[in-house]
């Protein structure tokens, strides 16, 4: 459920955080998943994920110029879904894995939809809509990398990282 009463720097701070945590997810499951097909997407989506966040923070500055931080991490963690990537062992905690990132593009996708009006700034106000855009299409490319790892074969290497098979 989104809070209540959010100002803009937070919404944008807010915003920032989730693109961070959603390319540290990424990144991690990139990491831990030796899917050629899934890696490659991944990649992908790790450099979706870096861009936007830029592209938030120069809204930020052009906005707010030097403003103390109105949102924290540990914030964006209690709005956001999380997923735990650290919890991949096997091909049915790596198919949870990429649930749970599904739904947080979602997540992430309703949130700059319903934020999007309360950004003081037109062309702000455009990027969230690009990102909520962004959340859904980036949620049917994991919906299709889930399919893909659902029929593979999936074994585990001696780091405990699923390799295909």
């Amino acid at each position: 459920m989104l809070p209540a009463n959010l100002t803009p720097l937070e919404i944008l701070d807010l915003a920032i955080h989730n693109e961070s945590l959603t390319f540290q997810t990424y990144d991690r499951l990139g990491r831990r998943a030796d899917v050629a097909t899934l890696q490659a997407k991944l990649s992908l989506l790790k450099k979706d994920e870096k861009d936007h966040r830029k592209t938030l923070r120069a809204h930020r500055r052009s906005l707010f110029g030097t403003a103390a931080p109105a949102a924290t991490e540990d914030d964006a963690r209690r709005i956001f879904a999380a997923v735990d990537v650290g919890g991949v062992r096997d091909k049915e905690s790596l198919v949870r894995a990429i649930q749970d990132a599904i739904k947080a593009e979602e997540y992430g996708s309703y949130f700059y939809d319903r934020m999007k009006d309360r950004i003081p700034d037109r062309e702000a106000r455009i990027f969230f809509e690009v990102l909520a855009s962004e959340g859904k299409f980036h949620a049917d490319i994991l919906r299709e990398q889930l399919s893909l790892v659902e029929r593979a074969r999936i074994a585990i290497d001696e780091r405990g990282r699923p390799v295909g098979v």
